[in-house]
């Protein structure tokens, strides 16, 4: 340190006093020119001795700008003038002075400053300085190689202290903060730091609008130590206040409260950090915690996490921190209730592991696709094929789309991309059941199942539904379905005992099924459907009797028939009673294109409701888009397709054995419409 000016000062101060020209002086000063240090620097310092004639006289030391030592060489202290000091060898103090403190961008007003500088010890402190609408105090220190600085600022403007910091990709609108920072070193290196940071009424967004705040409250506090370049680190964030919005999610703090502390590892080296452990409160909506490994070089890779999430409000979790997520999605319109604890690790980007409990689970759709209520159970998942703990889904009401499942409770295993029920599962379904006998999924590649139906109630199910109400019950077996290289197949036959009989369909299989171009093929086999329980609901008009048949070589292409054989008829063997409402049978004339439409408008027949029939049947043989139709016999003109029986008795006889398939669903369709059905 260069200051061994004290002889020199003194030498100067007694010949101003002893000789006679002092008396015709109002001032006299010494120049000393540069002081520097290891540290610091002292640039175009003066000592004066001013007010010669009068008594006392005023000796002050001037310094035009004083140099902070790194990482703070930015700032400069200048305009400094002292009216206390002292000087003795090697040793410059500063008790009672003035200054300002200067920056490439701005410089303050000025403010009470006193320093001490020795070749080993040296400090500084800036006191009562009005900057940023407030008021702030600075302190620093230099031993040796090492330093350290303390900032107090009460009361600062936010948008005026950031007016004098370089332009920041957040820009402050309104708000007040009182910030405590201690900062240590050695050299230019930052060893440790601490800070404390109140805010009040914090109003301003990104330039992007992806993050903004208003009328914020909030604490911040941050810990930091450097040990060789690996940064140790801990802070605390807490909102009491405002509105914070952090694309896309929208966050009210009236009434509650937002907590953020975590604590970890930064190797700015290697673009590295790790957080130890984080835990984030939300007061009345639940809490998140756990730990996690970032690499932020090119671009953020989450290497590793685990983390945990409680809560008893799924509603409002849901609400604030699900729903901005899923707007757009499937899952719009969908909310949920209950309580929840789930664990989750992640790896790589990809989920790993998932564990999660839950009970008084309710979820509510919007668009009516589903629902569940009373839910609760564990769910656990793992990407080790190995994994086997087991998971329970149970609810108390189940909805799918219209239909109601009753309570009923799952127990499975899922681990990859795997699937598998693990017991038999019995489902309360319109009054009857629904029972999963087996079940096991691997996503995108095979899928098998095996069930039964045991009277299901028609009329519920077609209430629920909103079909035409139907009578009479729905049972059977559903045999091993298989889906295995993109092919559905059924490994049996699917028996369906309903309408007092049974229908029967073999041979199923089915290519390509969840792409743009499925395939299917297949037989179908009916076995004496009662004909009034079928039609005595539908707006077609009824029939009594019984009703058997078959589709054969079943062929079809995205979902549309390519080829097939068909007949549904009267069986042989049928006794009972046969009769025909006049609307059936000008419905039934229409598909077949024959005249009696015409004859019961014309005749006598038109007075009749009912009539009697022998045998009805049509069939159809479909091929390269057209339709070859036949009846229970041949006749000169066409084919019957219903024979008279009893009185008064009716004959309807079909004269366009070929016909356009699209023009016979079209045929169809109207006479499925109570209007159509209304005007034949």
């Amino acid at each position: 340190m260069q200051l061994g000016m004290s002889g020199r000062l003194l030498g100067f101060i007694a010949l101003i006093f002893i000789t006679p020209i002092a008396n015709a002086l109002d001032s006299v000063s010494l120049n000393i020119g540069t002081l520097a240090g290891a540290q610091w620097q002292l640039e175009d310092t003066n000592i004066a001795l001013t007010d010669l004639a009068q008594s006392p006289q005023q000796l002050a030391l001037t310094i035009s700008r004083l140099s902070l030592p790194k990482p703070f060489n930015d700032l400069k202290l200048v305009n400094i003038r002292c009216t206390a000091f002292s000087w003795q060898n090697k040793q410059l103090s500063c008790e009672q002075g003035r200054a300002k403190l200067h920056s490439k961008r701005w410089q303050s007003p000025s403010a009470q400053f006193s320093f001490h500088i020795t070749e080993q010890h040296s400090s500084f402190k800036l006191s009562d300085l009005p900057l940023a609408g407030g008021i702030i105090a600075i302190e620093g220190e230099e031993r040796g190689e090492q330093w350290q600085v303390q900032l107090d600022a009460q009361a600062v403007e936010g948008k005026l202290i950031q007016q004098l910091l370089p332009p920041q990709p957040f820009k402050l609108k309104a708000g007040k903060a009182n910030i405590a920072l201690k900062a240590s070193g050695s050299h230019a290196r930052l060893d440790a730091l601490t800070l404390t940071a109140v805010f009040n009424g914090l109003t301003g967004q990104s330039q992007d609008g992806r993050i903004a705040a208003e009328a914020l409250l909030s604490t911040v506090t941050l810990n930091a130590q450097n040990n060789n370049g690996l940064w140790h680190w801990q802070n605390h964030v807490e909102i009491n206040g405002g509105v914070l919005y952090v694309e896309p999610l929208y966050l009210e703090t009236a009434g509650h409260s937002l907590i953020w502390e975590a604590q970890g590892d930064w190797n700015p080296a290697n673009a590295h950090v790790d957080i130890k452990s984080a835990h984030y409160r939300h007061s009345t909506v639940g809490e998140l915690s756990g730990s996690a490994s970032v690499n932020y070089k090119d671009g953020i890779s989450l290497k590793q996490a685990e983390l945990s999430l409680n809560t008893n409000n799924l509603q409002g979790l849901s609400e604030i921190y699900l729903k901005p997520f899923v707007e757009q999605t499937v899952l719009q319109g969908v909310s949920f209730a209950g309580r929840l604890k789930a664990d989750v690790s992640v790896s790589r980007h990809s989920l790993t592991a998932l564990t999660a409990a839950f009970d008084h689970v309710d979820i509510k759709d919007a668009a009516g696709r589903g629902g569940i209520l009373g839910g609760a159970g564990r769910f656990n998942w793992s990407n080790d094929e190995t994994f086997l703990r087991p998971s329970k889904l149970a609810w108390q009401h189940l909805q799918l789309r219209a239909v109601p499942i009753g309570p009923a409770e799952l127990s499975f295993l899922t681990r990859a991309d795997r699937f598998r029920l693990l017991k038999k599962a019995e489902l309360p379904f319109s009054g009857g059941i629904f029972a999963i006998n087996h079940f096991n999924w691997q996503a995108k590649k095979q899928l098998s199942f095996e069930g039964d139906l045991s009277n299901v109630s028609l009329e519920q199910l077609s209430t629920a539904l909103n079909w035409t109400p139907l009578s009479g019950s729905l049972s059977g077996h559903i045999p091993r379905v298989d889906y295995n290289d993109k092919t559905l197949s059924l490994g049996g036959e699917l028996i369906v005992k309903v309408f007092d009989g049974e229908i029967k369909i073999s041979n199923l299989a089915c290519s390509g099924l969840f792409t743009d171009f499925p395939k299917l093929q297949g037989d179908l086999d009916i076995e004496n459907l009662d004909l009034d329980q079928l039609t005595g609901k539908f707006k077609f008009g009824g029939i009594t009797g019984r009703l058997s048949g078959y589709v054969r070589q079943l062929s079809m292409e995205n979902w549309r028939p390519l080829t097939f054989f068909a007949w549904l008829g009267t069986p042989d063997n049928d006794d009972s009673r046969h009769r025909i409402s006049q609307k059936a049978v000008r419905n039934i004339a229409n598909i077949g294109g024959g005249g009696a439409a015409d004859l019961l408008s014309k005749s006598f027949l038109r007075f009749f409701e009912t009539f009697g029939y022998d045998k009805l049947g049509l069939g159809c043989y479909l091929h390269d888009g057209v339709c070859q139709l036949m009846g229970v016999e041949a006749t000169e003109s066409g084919y019957a397709i219903i024979t008279g029986g009893g009185l008064p008795r009716i004959n309807v006889i079909g004269y366009n054995p070929r016909v356009d398939w699209n023009v016979l669903m079209e045929r169809l369709q109207r006479i499925s419409t109570s209007e159509a059905s209304a005007s034949y």
